[in-house]
């Protein structure tokens, strides 16, 4: 399939369609800026959709990343150099992507707009979003820079927390590093509830949730999940409920609350404090069943896993790259009923070539020269 082939028996089949339903998420929401008029249930479906898929993202992230960190700190010879060996593969894995599509994004901003983009030089740091919401140049990269600094902090803390305790338990001094850095963001967060009066919920959406300094937790989440799951004190009897509940948990924060009325303007502390930090609880109940869930049908696992594999250059492609230069050239704003659909479809399989051949020509050679 896409002439590339991938070992499907060395996939978790549930983490795959766990990334697969977040990134067809990220990529409904974002059809939204195709028209405005799309049916009433379709446009707040796609208003919903996108937090909750970056969520997801950051959560599997979090299980995975945290599988080799606590792998990595409980190995003999532990210490700076073996963090500067997991980030040069993360980075492998990572930054000639983000960079190519980096530069990609100055081109057709220039070709579009004949000027440069505000605060370009920040973007090639992973700044751009530190402490204020990005410019409007390549949006979608805010998430990117959390997780990188997420992939530092968790690292070098160990290291220092481990000089400190080194007759300590590797395993619980994973765990008391992970909390650690959810609580003290969890204060930032609350400081920063006292000291901004935001308006909107679109306010809060560019001011905090997509503000690195107040997301550094994002990926913790994962870590505590991957260590109870770990530890085994989650059992396989379990797995079902916890996923039923954590399903519960995500549909009430993204479509029960807002039918009751619950909004940001009534209730700022519920949204600047606890409603990422439950969205991602809610997400990380139900990774002990995707874990274990099997998928009979090859031709349906064959897809999720492709999907899957292509979702990090669908991500870097599919709005500021592709969607943006195609609404340029081919506008959509008054687009409505059948051309409107097929407009989106097209789009979504477009999404899709390009980003397979991404993956295939670029993303992939590249990861494999860390090895």
């Amino acid at each position: 399939m896409f002439g590339i082939k991938i070992p499907l028996e060395k996939r978790i089949p549930g983490l795959d369609l766990a990334r697969t339903i977040a990134i067809c998420l990220v990529v409904f929401a974002h059809s939204l800026w195709i028209s405005t008029h799309f049916p009433p249930l379709v446009s707040w479906l796609m208003q919903l959709s996108g937090t909750i898929g970056v969520e997801i993202f950051f959560v599997i992230s979090g299980f995975l990343i945290g599988k080799i960190i606590l792998r990595m700190i409980n190995q003999d010879d532990f210490g700076i150099q073996t963090i500067f060996q997991f980030l040069k593969r993360r980075w492998f894995r990572t930054l000639p992507n983000y960079y190519f599509v980096l530069i990609l994004n100055i081109f057709l901003w220039y070709l579009i707009y004949q000027k440069f983009p505000e605060k370009i030089f920040l973007y090639f740091f992973y700044l751009q979003n530190l402490t204020t919401t990005s410019p409007a140049f390549f949006r979608i990269s805010w998430s990117l820079a959390v997780e990188q600094f997420c992939y530092i902090i968790g690292p070098f803390s160990l290291f220092f927390l481990i000089r400190l305790f080194p007759n300590r338990n590797k395993n619980l001094l994973f765990l008391l590093m992970s909390l650690l850095i959810i609580f003290i963001f969890v204060l930032v967060r609350i400081q920063f509830n006292y000291s901004h009066k935001l308006t909107s919920i679109f306010s809060w959406n560019q001011n905090l949730r997509k503000v690195t300094i107040y997301r550094l937790d994002a990926i913790y989440y994962g870590f505590v999940m991957y260590y109870l799951f770990h530890e085994n004190y989650i059992k396989i009897i379990h797995n079902q409920l916890l996923f039923i509940i954590g399903l519960a948990g995500v549909f009430v924060l993204h479509i029960l609350i807002f039918a009751m009325g619950i909004s940001f303007e009534n209730y700022p502390f519920f949204f600047n404090v606890l409603f990422l930090p439950l969205n991602s609880i809610s997400i990380c109940l139900m990774l002990p069943f995707l874990i274990h869930l099997k998928i009979q049908s090859t031709f349906t696992l064959k897809w999720i896993t492709y999907i899957s594999v292509f979702s990090y250059s669908i991500y870097l492609l599919h709005y500021t790259i592709i969607l943006h230069g195609i609404k340029t050239y081919l506008p959509s704003d008054n687009l409505i009923g059948l051309p409107l659909f097929g407009y989106t479809v097209g789009y979504w399989i477009l999404v899709l070539v390009l980003s397979s051949l991404q993956y295939k020509y670029f993303e992939k050679p590249i990861t494999n020269l860390r090895d």
